[in-house]
């Protein structure tokens, strides 16, 4: 049973590979909008405060986490299901489906930790000279990683399942620019205490906790969600999407 869901797994590792420029290019260049403007342009020029670039350092890297995890789950398993239907040569393997629903995870929380690994490095560059980033709490920083790829990946099983392949240009503005903008990427969550509603109504993005944990990591000395919660929300969100991803992918297959 293990040998093909490995065998599973590293065949779509081939294809990412394969890819890789593509995947870099997909990966990349939202987040690197955000830094080019946010993080170098409108700090030169004045526009926002020298320490925004800082703010925001937490929230990019979170944010290039989710959306690559979520981007190489959600499309493959929605395309496979309705147009390629690519899926049934997977299972046809020796497998109960959801364990083709976990391959499809791994994959996923895989590509969340390189396309954090991507990004990490083009912040750095472009807004090196306006960051201060210390490194507390790093004790915390492994669970964090782990958790937000499954966080990611399990977002993606879950969407995959609900967005048919005509809908798929609609993910972009009708869920993940929603999803990033107020997934305190741009802002600490604490701060949001200006805005009761809004600060409650967050909290049922995931992305939040993602941020949030970054930033207390990253950047202590602003204002953050305390990492427990952020660890406690992301264990929750990662559990929840994944049961509900996995019994729709069950019951897709046997259809």
């Amino acid at each position: 049973m293990m040998s093909s869901f490995w065998a599973m797994v590293q065949r779509d590792l081939l294809v990412t590979f394969r890819d890789f420029w593509e995947f870099a290019y997909r990966v990349a260049m939202l987040p690197f909008m955000f830094i080019l403007l946010f993080g170098f342009i409108l700090p030169t020029i004045g526009q926002v405060p020298e320490g925004f670039p800082t703010l925001m350092f937490a929230g990019i890297l979170g944010m290039s986490v989710m959306v690559s995890g979520i981007h190489s789950v959600a499309i493959p398993i929605s395309l496979d299901f309705g147009t390629t239907r690519e899926i049934e040569d997977r299972l046809l393997a020796p497998l109960h489906p959801r364990y083709v629903a976990f391959s499809k995870m791994t994959i996923g929380v895989l590509e969340a930790w390189l396309g954090g690994l991507i990004v990490l490095p083009l912040a750095w560059l472009i807004m090196g000279a306006n960051l201060s980033v210390t490194f507390e709490n790093v004790g915390y920083f492994v669970p964090i990683l782990i958790l937000a790829g499954l966080t990611s990946a399990s977002l993606g099983l879950l969407l995959g399942t609900i967005v048919k392949p005509p809908q798929i240009p609609a993910l972009f503005p009708g869920f993940l620019i929603p999803m990033v903008l107020l997934g305190a990427t741009f802002f600490p969550w604490p701060e949001l205490s200006a805005i009761p509603w809004l600060q409650v109504l967050v909290l049922i993005n995931p992305l939040l906790y993602v941020s949030e944990a970054f930033r207390a990591i990253f950047t202590p000395e602003i204002s953050h969600m305390p990492v427990e919660y952020s660890l406690l929300g992301m264990a929750l969100f990662t559990v929840l999407m994944a049961w509900v991803g996995t019994r729709r992918f069950v019951g897709m297959s046997i259809r």
